[in-house]
C-alpha cells in the first residue's frame, strides 16, 4: 500500500509538469477516433475485406496507453526515459515505486485516452450498429484488453533500453502488426468485425472480452515483474 501511495505521488507529480498533454492526447484521440470511423465506412462500401483495416488497430490501440507529452516525443534524442529513471534512483525511490507509477500512468491513459477515441469512433461510424451501452463498453475492453497486452511490452523497452534502441525495437512490431494482419484475412476472417460481432452478441459476457482482458493484465503484470528484475542490474550512466 505504501508503495501505491508512492506511486500515486510520482503520478500526480510526472501529470502537474506537462498539463498540455491531455489537451494534445484529446485532440489525437478524436482525430484518430474520426478517421478509424471514416476508414470502417469505406470498409463497408468495398467488397474486397482490406487487411489494412486490422493492422491500423493492431497499431493505434496500444497508443491509448500513452499521453502525449514532452517526454514522449524526445525520448530518441534526449534518452528522456533512461534520465527520469536515473533521476529515481539518485534520490532515491525504489524501482518497484516507479514501476507501479508507469502502471497507473497506463490505466488512466487508456480510460481517458479511451473515452475520446471510442467516443469519436461510435459517433462516426459504430453508431449505426446500434450497440446498447453495456455492448459498446464490452467492445472499449475487448480492444483496451489488447492494448494493455501490448503496453507490457513497449513498458519493458522503455525502463531497459536506450531511446534509439527502443525506437528500433518498437518499429518492429508495425511489420509483425501487417503480418498477423494479412494471416487473419488469409484465414478468411477480418478479426475487428468479430470483436463488434461478439460484443453485440454477448455484451459484458463476450468471451473475447473476458480473454482480452484477463490475457492484457497478465501480461502486463508479467513483463512488469520481468522488467523490474532485470532494471535491478540496468547501468543508467
Amino acid at each position: 500500500m505504501d508503495a501505491w501511495k508512492q506511486a500515486w505521488w510520482l503520478t500526480r507529480n510526472d501529470y502537474s509538469k506537462d498539463k498540455l498533454q491531455w489537451l494534445w492526447s484529446a485532440i489525437f484521440m478524436i482525430y484518430t477516433g474520426s478517421m478509424s470511423g471514416v476508414m470502417l465506412i469505406g470498409q463497408q462500401q468495398s467488397n474486397f475485406i482490406n487487411p489494412v483495416v486490422d493492422a491500423f488497430f493492431l497499431i493505434m490501440l496500444p497508443f491509448l496507453g500513452f499521453l502525449f507529452s514532452r517526454r514522449s516525443f524526445r525520448y530518441i534524442q534526449e534518452d528522456s526515459y533512461t534520465q527520469l529513471l536515473a533521476f529515481y534512483r539518485r534520490l532515491p525511490i525504489p524501482n518497484e515505486t516507479v514501476m507501479w507509477s508507469r502502471l497507473q500512468q497506463s490505466l488512466i491513459a487508456f480510460a481517458y485516452n479511451g473515452f475520446f477515441f471510442y467516443g469519436s469512433l461510435y459517433a462516426v461510424r459504430l453508431h449505426t450498429e446500434g450497440f446498447t451501452w453495456d455492448q459498446y463498453l464490452a467492445f472499449a475492453l475487448s480492444c483496451t484488453g489488447y492494448g494493455l497486452l501490448i503496453t507490457g511490452l513497449y513498458i519493458y523497452g522503455e525502463f531497459l533500453f536506450s531511446g534509439k534502441k527502443y525506437l528500433m525495437l518498437s518499429s518492429m512490431f508495425l511489420p509483425m502488426a501487417v503480418v498477423i494482419a494479412v494471416l487473419i484475412r488469409l484465414s478468411g476472417n477480418y478479426g475487428f468485425w468479430y470483436v463488434i460481432h461478439y460484443s453485440k452478441l454477448w455484451g459484458l459476457l463476450s468471451p473475447i472480452m473476458w480473454i482480452a482482458v484477463v490475457a492484457g493484465l497478465a501480461t502486463l503484470w508479467g513483463f512488469s515483474r520481468l522488467t523490474l528484475k532485470k532494471l535491478a542490474v540496468r547501468d543508467l550512466s
